[in-house]
């Protein structure tokens, strides 16, 4: 009987040694492969909140803008047209907005580059982060990672996605996205055709550093995103539903998974919205968006914080981020359950050992 214990015990441990799932060497492509897949359902679920985040988001900005209209279609009715509905009351508002004026598929602007960017951003976001982790853990000879391991973790991962996908493409889906064309106006010439038209346009005007505009407080929100997100993710995991790294082969449950990702994701957002709003009215404007008062361009970051803070109040750092949280949570939420399906069916098939 003894034997048999004993037998029982090896056999069960060198399961779980050949199995174990988190710390295994196809772990990594797991959550880059589970990532990536849950990043196509979340933006094609959710990417009309974004438009309408960001349209928030340039409210302040495109008001003051009157000389020359962010519209791209000509004619004093443009004009009109461009400077006229700026100021939205909320998410329904600016929604419905929307629709009317522009149809409802200006929902789904710059979604093209959108989900090329989330393959990549969640590409390289996922694989830094957990290719980190599996070193560190290594290095200490144990599954697990601490807190401050997974902040770091997640900070190299943020500003990583940052620099190389994230920037880039936001400053085209933010032009494409305040591209205004009236329902009325279908005749008339667009700026940007797409986003590979927008950013060869971008280039040829502004040079090719143009596409990195706004570097400075993107990699700050993506940091801080990624490291609160990553480190409340595995916290919760732990913690919440006793899961860690040395129970590789179990999983979280859909909603469970859903849950967490959903928290876990609000952190950053709440503590990085004015870098968010900041990033957003530095890519969209123009050597044309002259300022009346004569003050001109944002010169930067600070300027740009300080400016917004006189001219329309505290709050206006904070515009948008109601439709961005409406956004961001579900959209993790979505992403994590797919991760957690996808280790699950990984687990079960015996993928990526």
């Amino acid at each position: 009987m003894q034997v048999n214990n004993t037998q029982g015990s090896s056999i069960k441990n060198a399961t779980r040694k050949n199995t174990g799932g988190r710390k295994k060497k196809g772990s990594v492509w797991r959550s880059i492969i589970g990532g990536v897949i849950g990043g196509w359902a979340e933006a094609s679920s959710l990417h009309p909140l974004d438009t309408i985040k960001t349209r928030l988001q340039l409210a302040g900005r495109l008001q003051t803008a009157t000389t020359t209209p962010i519209a791209t279609s000509v004619g004093a009715n443009a004009i009109k047209a461009s400077t006229a509905q700026k100021i939205h009351t909320g998410i329904m508002d600016c929604g419905t907005a929307l629709i009317r004026e522009e149809g409802f598929f200006a929902l789904y602007k710059g979604l093209s580059p959108f989900l090329v960017n989330i393959s990549c951003k969640y590409f390289v976001r996922f694989g830094v982060n957990f290719q980190l982790r599996e070193a560190i853990a290594k290095y200490n000879g144990t599954p697990n990672t601490t807190v401050m391991q997974n902040l770091a973790c997640g900070m190299a991962a943020g500003t990583t996605e940052a620099l190389l996908v994230v920037t880039p493409f936001e400053v085209v889906k933010t032009k494409l996205q305040a591209q205004v064309t009236r329902t009325s106006e279908k005749g008339a010439p667009m700026k940007y055709r797409g986003p590979i038209d927008c950013a060869a346009k971008v280039v040829q005007k502004y040079g090719f550093g143009a596409l990195w505009k706004g570097a400075g407080p993107t990699v700050f929100r993506q940091a801080t995103n990624q490291a609160s997100m990553f480190t409340a993710y595995s916290w919760m995991r732990k913690n919440v539903w006793g899961l860690d790294a040395s129970k590789s082969s179990e999983g979280l449950l859909p909603w469970q998974a859903a849950l967490t990702g959903l928290v876990a994701s609000c952190v950053g957002p709440l503590l990085n919205c004015p870098a968010d709003v900041i990033k957003t009215r530095l890519q969209v404007q123009t050597h044309s968006m002259i300022d009346p008062t004569g003050r001109g361009h944002y010169k930067g970051f600070v300027d740009a914080y300080f400016r917004i803070w006189r001219e329309e109040g505290y709050a206006a750092l904070y515009k948008g981020i109601v439709p961005r949280l409406a956004r961001l949570a579900p959209g993790q939420a979505i992403t994590w359950m797919v991760v957690e399906k996808f280790h699950s069916m990984c687990d079960r098939n015996q993928w990526l050992l």
